[in-house]
């Protein structure tokens, strides 16, 4: 059998040489041995957390939910619970300086939501800084869009604060097509980049597209899910409840560094309430998803027969519930109540 033409071993000493420094000149990758990563790892520091087990120092996390349901609140609670070293729902926070780009509220908005009805205002941190756009400067340019000029004024916000901890509301801001997942992956190249070379923690906050709301929540609901979800770190989410209109619940969908503690039967339920001029997610308690979502009506309960012939058909109980509009652990417990009942 010939042998195949090797493109390195075949040249001589001197081409040899010489490719090889033509290629250290366009690396971009760095190597070690594997045992030599571990070694190296093993000097730097645990990172510490910033929201309990859901979101560390170092990662970049996005947080979504519906319209409305108080992605804000949240976020600027982590903020202000991070720069104080506060814990946040019951979970440890790790001290640090924060920076908040709040596209969402304006200054107006932002000092009534954080005031009560005489005008006393909470008294955030002076480690907590927040930015909003200047709309008295020009936000467009004949060299380059609004998305870019706002990723490169992050970046110099960034870099004048020292801060360790960012959080974006909302990623529409960075990039308006971001469902669209070759965008959404160009900006996720770009956030992570930023987050690696500065050790910075980022989060995100995204809208999902409209859906139903008496569903379990899934990774698919995140906008471009695809892309994001993919070069993230960590993906959390809050839910609405059907206990009630002030009623919330958190929900981990991914985690790539730590075990997710917070799944569909150990979601964090809150209650949205203002104390003390502060808007926030209070602790009520642990529980399962589907304690907030929409049960099997009385009448949906003659579906066993339907429930039972998709699973014949070999269809799972996650495929089954979204064929039939409710929650995976409703369809378990229909399918265990049958088959008690013919045993």
């Amino acid at each position: 059998m010939d042998k195949k033409p090797n493109r390195l071993t075949d040249l001589s000493d001197g081409q040899f040489n010489s490719a090889v420094s033509s290629s250290n000149e366009i690396n971009i990758l760095m190597d070690h041995l594997a045992n030599e990563w571990i070694e190296l790892a093993k000097k730097l520091p645990n990172p510490k957390p910033l929201f309990g087990n859901i979101w560390h120092q170092g990662e970049v996390a996005i947080l979504f939910s519906n319209t409305g349901k108080g992605k804000s609140i949240l976020a600027v609670q982590l903020a202000d619970a991070i720069t104080k070293g506060n814990p946040i729902i019951t979970l440890d926070v790790y001290k640090q300086i924060a920076i908040y780009f709040d596209f969402e509220l304006s200054t107006k908005a932002f000092q009534r939501r954080y005031s009560d009805e005489d005008e006393n205002s909470y008294r955030f941190s002076d480690d907590f800084i927040r930015v909003e756009i200047d709309r008295n400067k020009h936000l467009e340019s004949d060299e380059k869009s609004f998305e870019e000029l706002i990723i490169e004024s992050v970046k110099f916000q960034v870099e004048k604060s020292n801060a360790q901890v960012v959080i974006i509301d909302n990623i529409t801001f960075l990039s308006a097509t971001n469902e669209k997942s070759k965008e959404a992956l160009s900006l996720m190249k770009l956030i992570l980049d930023l987050s690696r070379k500065k050790s910075l923690a980022i989060l995100l906050i995204a809208h999902t597209p409209k859906r139903d709301i008496f569903k379990p929540i899934q990774l698919e609901d995140l906008a471009g899910s695809k892309a994001l979800s993919n070069f993230c770190d960590t993906v959390f989410c809050i839910g609405e409840s059907v206990k009630g209109s002030k009623v919330r619940y958190i929900k981990q969908l991914k985690n790539r560094n730590y075990p997710i503690e917070f799944h569909e039967n150990n979601v964090i339920e809150c209650e949205v309430v203002k104390e003390n001029s502060f808007l926030q997610f209070k602790f009520v308690g642990l529980n399962s998803e589907d304690e907030h979502l929409k049960k099997i009506s009385e009448k949906s309960k003659d579906r066993i027969d339907e429930i039972i012939e998709l699973k014949n058909r070999n269809l799972s109980n996650v495929e089954i519930a979204k064929q039939l509009g409710v929650s995976e652990s409703a369809i378990r417990r229909r399918i265990n109540k049958f088959h008690k009942r013919n045993q």
